[in-house]
């Protein structure tokens, strides 16, 4: 298991070199990105949780943006079911921990960045700590408990939560600020999702299926809120959920709002 530096401020001084304006040109030279963005990219810690079919294009995306510092959890091992969707993985792999594997794909495409990885599971132990010393939190798991332990965590620690899902041929996507600076009062995890599902009614991949592109969209979609996040840009999904039916190729955007009475946030409301 390796080691997260838990001591290291949440951003940086990041100075881009000959090289890194060289490996970020294309972005560099966007308006809204410039050198500042990259520099806020190369300075930024964002916590992957979860490394399979939506954290796949999530890490990679990332690491080839150029985020400084990527901290990747999962205990799960490759198995050759995964191999339709979780694109960082071959067949190769099969028996090995995803979260160390993922690590070493990151730092290939990127070997200037930091790549830390812990093969475990987020748990009521240690969430806390690793929330708390990273900017944003990708939450690409694939059960229930640990989304709404993120959700909570996020949300307690004053942390941005960009949160995935996909199953069968159907994705959704929202960004949680609901205790963030200029984002208080937004909806947080629970709002939206207030008690957790059981199985027959959010069955999970290994029961309802999945197609791989799914993922890569949700996914991909994910690491561009997160990039946009951690240039300090402001995120359309913040408030909103956005709905994806890929056999018909639609998208719909529907509004979300705190929640009276939230077993997360709503004490937080009152006493305000």
């Amino acid at each position: 298991m390796a080691r997260v530096d838990l001591d290291r401020p949440a951003y940086e001084d990041a100075m881009l070199s000959d090289a890194d304006l060289e490996r970020y040109a294309r972005q560099v030279i966007m308006p809204h990105i410039g050198e500042d963005g990259q520099e806020r990219l190369l300075g930024a810690r964002v916590l992957v949780v979860g490394a399979g079919g939506l954290g796949a294009p999530v890490i990679l995306y990332l690491a080839a943006a150029g985020i400084g510092h990527i901290t990747i959890i999962d205990d799960d091992m490759v198995s050759r079911t995964d191999l339709n969707r979780q694109i960082i993985y071959r067949d190769a792999d099969v028996g090995n921990a995803k979260a160390k594997l993922a690590a070493q794909a990151a730092n290939t495409i990127n070997p200037n960045i930091q790549v830390s990885h812990l093969v475990a599971r987020l748990t009521k132990g240690n969430a806390k700590s690793l929330v708390a010393v990273h900017d944003v939190i990708v939450d690409c798991s694939d059960n229930a408990s640990t989304r709404y332990l993120l959700g909570d965590c996020a949300h307690h620690q004053g942390r941005t939560l960009v949160f995935g899902g996909a199953v069968r041929m159907e994705g959704q996507l929202a960004v949680f600020q609901s205790s963030v600076a200029g984002h208080v009062g937004t909806a947080c995890y629970r709002c939206v999702f207030p008690s957790m599902p059981d199985a027959k009614q959010a069955p999970g991949c290994s029961e309802a299926g999945i197609l791989g592109a799914v993922t890569g969209i949700v996914g991909s979609l994910q690491a561009l809120e997160t990039v946009k996040l951690c240039m300090g840009q402001d995120s359309s999904l913040t408030g909103s959920l956005l709905l994806i039916e890929a056999g018909q190729t639609e998208f719909m955007k529907i509004t979300t709002a705190p929640r009276k009475g939230c077993s997360c946030c709503g004490t937080d409301r009152e006493t305000s």
